[in-house]
């Protein structure tokens, strides 16, 4: 079983056939299982992105919406309907098989997966603070039944590759291409809804800058949320986006406010981190306070998020984009976007 981002909460928990999470945001285990399969069964499953669709496989579709079979692809099958209904007569007519050759090697893959991901769970070099640390940090110590929310863009990518799904939490995003700024105002409804329940933004600086007047909106109402900003004074997602077209980066820089003093003049409680080993203790502190409070975290500039495969046309590009950084003296932006990524230490 593979899944997509809306699917983690549901299929993740206590999944011993589980192989991860398929797409541009997931998994090599996820990918390999929904390319290289002979049948794809999809249950429910709106997933819009075509090129990480199976070329050869059998497409099978249920759905309870008619219009949604086949829309993002064509499918040998459709079938309007519920899934545990239709799930509950299908299995009855399956033939049992002995052969788990292809489970065993997508488990074993999974595997592989987890520990890459794990690889990116530490502390940079000197301190550098990779924002896939803080987001496992945050998954370490937040409450079994918290509510997990991310911003569109990198914000997004980190909470739904390391966070751990337990069947009692909820990770939630927007998950539609090219909207913004949802994480903070998702945590206020919310809360308002679940008023006795952990509820967590995870913010971009560029998504929280849109929406700041409704950090008021929090004072007013009293609301006992927690704010972490992944402050890299960049519109990030586009930026790398930028790059993997072979583009010089343009008007994704962000010049910042001082978030803690903007926090502490409207009533929050704010704390700021620059160095990776202050941030466990800072975590904690910003968890356990009662009341509102927001955590400016200064993450690693030229974090890149590594899609589940990797294709000529993506090398090539971001190499153009280095030789373009290179001839216009940002050099030094090119060596950094190596060494964070591919020279970890």
């Amino acid at each position: 079983m593979a899944h997509t981002s809306r699917a983690k909460d549901f299929i993740e928990p206590d999944n011993p056939f589980n192989v991860g999470m398929t797409g541009m945001l997931g998994i090599e285990s996820g990918y390999h299982a929904t390319q290289e399969c002979d049948t794809l069964l999809l249950l429910g499953a709106d997933f819009a992105w075509t090129s990480f669709y199976p070329h050869r496989a059998t497409i099978l579709q249920v759905d309870n919406q008619a219009t949604h079979l086949g829309r993002r692809h064509p499918v040998k099958l459709g079938v309007v309907g519920d899934i545990r209904t239709t799930l509950q007569k299908l299995l009855p007519r399956l033939p049992e098989r002995q052969d788990d050759n292809f489970l065993q090697e997508c488990l074993k893959l999974h595997q592989k997966s987890l520990h890459w991901l794990t690889e990116q769970e530490k502390p940079g070099h000197n301190g550098l603070i990779h924002p896939q640390y803080l987001v496992k940090l945050i998954d370490q110590m937040a409450a079994d039944d918290a509510f997990l929310v991310g911003d569109s863009g990198t914000a997004m990518v980190w909470l739904l590759r390391h966070t751990t799904a337990n069947g009692k939490r909820r990770t939630l995003a927007s998950l539609i291409h090219g909207t913004m700024a949802n994480a903070m105002p998702e945590a206020l409804g919310i809360k308002n809804a679940f008023p006795h329940r952990q509820v967590i933004a995870i913010c971009g600086d560029g998504g929280l800058s849109m929406l700041m007047g409704d950090l008021l909106t929090i004072v007013q109402e009293g609301l006992d949320i927690k704010i972490v900003i992944l402050n890299n004074s960049a519109l990030d997602f586009v930026e790398i986006e930028q790059k993997t077209e072979g583009l010089m980066n343009a008007f994704t820089d962000l010049h910042n406010p001082d978030w803690v003093k903007m926090a502490e003049a409207i009533g929050f409680k704010g704390l700021r981190v620059e160095h990776a080993d202050q941030l466990p203790e800072a975590v904690a502190q910003w968890l356990a306070e009662p009341g509102p409070m927001l955590l400016d975290v200064k993450v690693n500039q030229y974090e890149l998020v590594m899609p589940p495969t990797v294709t000529t046309g993506e090398v090539l590009h971001t190499a153009l984009y280095s030789a373009k950084a290179i001839l216009s003296g940002h050099g030094g932006e090119v060596v950094e976007l190596i060494e964070s990524n591919f020279l970890r230490r």
